[in-house]
């Protein structure tokens, strides 16, 4: 038996049994510290959704969404992602190819605020996707892929990134693959058997004035993603799978655009197939991974073995547990000298078989639970610079993380760091100087083979993008005076008209005379913990409005603002900190679904906000968790009428009765067997 060594990224991230929450009010589940319901009107919102599936006109094909949450007022304008597929778009579902359009995948920013970026689907009237702001991201998910109780007032839970606990903190450090397995990988990297097609000579001079000439737009690597059947069972529906799949990858756009490759810039990702294998795939023998059980190293070497040479990168998105806590693998690629990493073809190899060295693998399933969208998306993140040529970080300059400067330390570490970042800190969404020096290399030498021009902004679809100074849209749709239309000349279209200073199209401080208003002119409304957003007469834009005073109580008394934002628990207002009442040592059960609060590091005082013992903060006034809360350690979850309903009850050991007894565990086996089998 001849097993293929692999060198790949792992994210290594483990658990301890228990988790204690601190200083925060809500959780969610032992990755969320904090979250608060949504119950905006998913009728009206689905209402929208197919009127501007229809639509004719600029304004209609705008989807507009607002709702209060976290301390502040959120106004989302979008519109259809179209940049994230590729004009000749496929998708394939259980072998057959369908005619398929992604209009429920929205984009657009937050009204008034330059700079934001919201992004997600709309599927059956429900927002789900990343809300980036001045002060982080917000996530917004459906309420049932965290809580069992149908009954709670809200269907969709939000939460800020700050709120992620993440995992690696409470156990040992992440890493990869010892030494050997590097060495091992290259050797195997370098043992293709076939030689690539080489260019015609021509004169070194005009082959590199060509190469730069062509290149200038050639920016956008296109990507082939599968997921598996178990993927599938997770989601659950096509479109859902979908809308993970857009996030992902608009999530890494984000990241490598914003990044300047020693000159190469707007580097971005666009997805020109998807194959979904659902549940009914997993009993077809054509199926490479309708196996249950397969080892991480396994799984990657079946995408592998596919040919993949239509794309810059493959993927394969799972939902499986994989050993160690393994959450992306994917090859490291090279300017020259072995194979592997973007735009890499399909070639023999040593071991007698054809393999493409352009793919990776993402799992959101990590030690039986599954990781929050940011997780993930930094995993993908990372894995990708792996096949643009990025190893590990190393030496003080980009580790600053190990610094023993503060300042530097605080900083964090960055994507390419040899273990998992906490995602928290300055440098964890950017590449190092050292990152970027490697993946500019393979850059200059690769994407001229695989590559696509990049689409440019689109002057009238009603968002100013780079390149743009305003967008009214088209000549039958601008009311604007300030503004040139669509329908004109390349070099005047979406250009502010002669002696006009601003457009409305910029935002809510330009006024229709084409001047900026006043600085005492509102431009948002006051939200629980940021004061009213008011004009500063400089821009067009609506400036980020001023915080509240930390510890300003909001949401109806039960947390406290932060930062500007509704998410610290009401026990850090009296400098205490917030606990789980468990139902041990006679404790009474209508406590369970009571906010409680604890003396800093001392769990024996954990009590309820309406007990005697906190009476001299909270004059004995009982504060209740929201509905959907996780109560009683986790072992259950609170319903509307403010009860424990406990769930799992024989927890780990129906999970591992399930495990062993499960028969299509032996079915599984059975066909491995006939399988390896040689005829």
């Amino acid at each position: 038996h001849f097993r293929i060594e692999v060198f790949l990224c792992v994210f290594l991230i483990r658990f301890y049994l228990s988790f204690r929450l601190s200083y925060y009010g809500n959780p969610l589940n032992k990755y969320i510290r904090h979250y608060e319901g949504l119950s905006y009107d998913t009728e009206l919102l689905h209402g929208q959704h197919q009127r501007v599936k229809r639509a004719l006109s600029l304004q209609e094909r705008e989807l507009r969404l607002e709702f209060q949450a976290h301390g502040r007022h959120f106004s989302l304008r979008m519109k259809r992602d179209t940049r994230l597929f590729s004009e000749d778009f496929k998708l394939e579902m259980s072998g057959e190819q369908l005619d398929y359009d992604t209009s429920h995948i929205y984009t657009g920013e937050l009204y008034g605020e330059h700079g934001t970026l919201t992004h997600g689907s709309v599927v059956d009237g429900k927002f789900e996707g990343f809300i980036q702001t001045h002060r982080g991201t917000y996530y917004v998910e459906p309420v049932e892929r965290y809580l069992q109780d149908k009954n709670v007032p809200f269907h969709s839970v939000i939460y800020h990134e700050d709120d992620i606990q993440y995992p690696h903190k409470y156990g040992p450090e992440g890493g990869c693959a010892d030494s050997s397995v590097f060495e091992r990988m290259k050797k195997y990297q370098a043992s293709a058997l076939e030689e690539p097609v080489k260019n015609k000579p021509t004169d070194d001079h005009v082959s590199l004035r060509k190469k730069r000439m062509t290149q200038v737009e050639k920016n956008t690597c296109q990507l082939f993603i599968q997921t598996d059947h178990l993927f599938y069972k997770y989601y659950k529906t096509r479109e859902a799978v979908i809308a993970q799949i857009s996030s992902h990858v608009k999530a890494i756009d984000a990241i490598y655009q914003g990044t300047d490759f020693l000159g190469i810039r707007n580097i971005s990702f666009m997805v020109k197939r998807i194959r979904i294998n659902t549940t009914s795939d997993e009993r077809d023998r054509s199926n490479p991974f309708r196996f249950a059980n397969i080892g991480v190293e396994k799984f990657l070497e079946l995408n592998s073995e596919q040919n993949h040479d239509d794309y810059c990168l493959a993927y394969v998105f799972t939902d499986r547990d994989f050993d160690d806590g393994v959450l992306g693998l994917a090859w490291v690629g090279a300017p020259a000298g072995s194979s592997g990493g973007i735009c890499e073809k399909n070639k023999l190899y040593s071991d007698g078989k054809k393999k493409s060295l352009n793919t990776g693998i993402i799992t959101v399933q990590n030690y039986a639970s599954h990781v929050p969208p940011k997780v993930s998306h930094i995993t993908f993140a990372h894995e990708v610079g792996h096949n643009f040529g990025s190893p590990h970080d190393s030496g003080s300059e980009c580790t600053p993380g190990e610094s023993k400067s503060q300042d530097k330390k605080e900083r964090g570490n960055y994507i390419m760091y040899a273990r998992a970042t906490s995602g928290d800190k300055l440098n964890n969404n950017k590449f190092s100087v050292c990152s970027v020096k490697n993946i500019s290399q393979v850059l200059e030498k690769k994407r001229g083979s695989c590559f696509v021009e990049s689409g440019q902004p689109i002057c009238g679809n009603g968002l100013v993008e780079p390149g743009e100074e305003c967008d009214c849209g088209y000549s039958d749709q601008c009311k604007d005076e300030c503004c040139y239309d669509a329908n004109q000349p390349d070099n005047r279209k979406c250009k502010l008209k002669p002696n006009k200073v601003c457009s409305p199209s910029q935002g809510p401080c330009c006024t229709p005379e084409c001047s900026y208003k006043g600085r005492n002119e509102k431009c948002r409304e006051e939200s629980e913990c940021a004061h009213q957003g008011m004009c500063n007469g400089a821009s067009a834009q609506c400036p980020t409005s001023e915080p509240k005073a930390n510890f300003t109580a909001c949401h109806g008394d039960t947390q406290v603002c932060l930062n500007g934002g509704c998410s610290g628990s009401i026990c850090e207002k009296y400098g205490l900190e917030v606990c789980t009442c468990a139902s041990v040592d006679g404790k009474d059960e209508t406590e369970l679904c009571h906010v409680c609060c604890m003396e800093r590091m001392n769990p024996s005082t954990c009590s309820s906000t309406g007990s005697e013992r906190l009476a001299r903060f909270f004059n004995k006034k009982v504060t209740t968790l929201q509905a959907g809360s996780p109560c009683n350690d986790f072992k259950g979850y609170c319903d509307v009428f403010m009860k424990c309903r406990l769930v799992d009850a024989d927890g780990p050991l129906a999970r591992l009765k399930k495990a062993i007894f499960n028969p299509e565990l032996y079915e599984n086996i059975a066909e491995w067997i006939v399988v390896s089998v040689p005829p």
